[in-house]
């Protein structure tokens, strides 16, 4: 009877072991497709706008950051066999050239990296405005997100093509990333020490956090944590390989600006702050910004002067 009773036990805990990697892989689906991202393809670096009104209520005057001279190309990212697709945009030559990198849901055509691209490249920057993969023009791998940790290698790509193909010296690259694309610009940023410069815009300070803050935010129990991971190991996805806050580690003394408005609702300030106080514990090259009453990466839109002067000059100190 006691044989069988274990038996029953070690049924009832596979069943529910397997029932528990069952919802991770459900959950794990759900939070990370972006396979139907990318809306406002109608943008372009020479004519762009504010389509789903996200600076509301400001609606700035776009046009004098419109690029009228670009490129679309493709190039390889570090992980052979995956295209991506960028908008080249050439600026003086002499004054570096920056990555600009989207967040989740998002791709080239967003009013945001493009109203950036243009404040730079006003300023004689030379912009590389890009789709990682499974977004936008790239080529679709899987149509999830690995949370900037498959990302950062095309990010990396596209570092790596500037140097080959377009003759950038290293030490004249930066890169520029918003939400998603802000983490994994820092990601890239701490596994490539040749990587010279990282602005970032709203960014998260590490995965479990973030991973248990967006379960809460979906509406499911944390408790699913860590049927997550698995399911994300199980489809290949290490999503905890690396950290952005590794980005403040492995600096080495290069420039990290970091910016975040106190009211935002997807990824919360804490985040920054938390990368504030390991910058200053590490002694690191930072420089942060955290703007009262904005939501998520709003400042480009609705701070519009002094965001630029703030993105020239930290660019200009730091390639120049």
């Amino acid at each position: 009877m006691r044989k069988i009773g274990l038996s029953v036990v070690g049924v009832v805990l596979a069943a529910a072991g397997a029932g528990y990697i069952g919802i991770g892989l459900v959950l794990h689906g759900i939070l990370t497709d972006i396979s139907d991202g990318c809306r406002n393809r109608s943008n372009r670096p020479d004519l762009f706008t504010d389509h789903s009104d996200f600076f509301a209520p400001q609606s700035p005057d776009l046009s004098p950051f419109y690029m009228e001279a670009y490129e679309s190309v493709t190039f390889e990212s570090r992980e052979s066999g995956i295209n991506l697709s960028a908008w080249y945009i050439p600026g003086d030559g002499d004054k570096g050239a920056v990555i600009s990198v989207h967040g989740i849901g998002s791709c080239k055509y967003s009013v945001v990296n493009l109203l950036q691209a243009g404040m730079l490249n006003k300023a004689g920057y030379t912009m590389l405005v890009m789709d990682v993969r499974d977004a936008g023009d790239s080529d679709f791998e899987d149509g999830r997100s690995a949370i900037g940790n498959e990302e950062y290698l095309d990010v990396l790509g596209g570092f790596d093509w500037l140097q080959a193909e377009q003759g950038f010296d290293s030490d004249k690259i930066g890169v520029l990333g918003n939400s998603l694309g802000a983490a994994t610009a820092l990601i890239a940023f701490s596994q490539e020490p040749d990587l010279s410069a990282a602005f970032v815009d709203s960014p998260f300070d590490n995965l479990p956090q973030i991973i248990r803050e967006e379960l809460v935010r979906e509406g499911y129990p944390q408790f699913l944590y860590s049927a997550g991971l698995i399911a994300a190991r199980l489809r290949g996805d290490d999503v905890l390989f690396s950290n952005p806050y590794d980005a403040i580690d492995n600096a080495n003394g290069r420039p990290i600006f970091i910016t975040h408005g106190t009211e935002d609702g997807r990824i919360g300030v804490h985040h920054t702050q938390q990368l504030a106080e390991r910058a200053e514990n590490n002694g690191a090259n930072a420089t942060i910004w955290i703007i009262d009453g904005l939501d998520h990466v709003r400042a480009a839109g609705q701070r519009i002067e002094e965001y630029e002067q703030r993105l020239v000059t930290f660019f200009d100190e730091s390639l120049n």
